[in-house]
């Protein structure tokens, strides 16, 4: 079982990318780069799990992307390259 705490309607932007190549528009663009936090309990050690995900939004088409938290936070510290149009995710579908 596990639960989710908190909303985290906290959204931080972090940054925008060099001009990657969207996969859904095929345009090439500078996309924002914005990160969340994501904490959940579970009946499991170890009890608390904190992950921060990281999401890319298209200027163009508005396409809503994410990448693994390694890459972003890469990306965090000041590297512009950790993130290419190859990194990009389909953000899963939340329920």
């Amino acid at each position: 079982m596990e639960y989710k705490l908190g909303n985290s309607l906290k959204t931080k932007s972090i940054g925008n990318t060099v001009n990657i190549s969207c996969p859904e528009c095929g345009k090439s663009s500078s996309f924002g780069v914005f990160t969340n936090a994501d904490t959940r309990l579970s009946a499991r050690f170890p009890l608390f799990t904190h992950e921060d995900v990281y999401f890319l939004v298209c200027p163009c088409c508005a396409s809503v992307f994410t990448v693994d938290e390694r890459s972003g936070k890469e990306f965090k510290k000041g590297e512009p390259l950790s993130i290419g149009s190859y990194d990009l995710k389909k953000l899963k579908e939340f329920k």
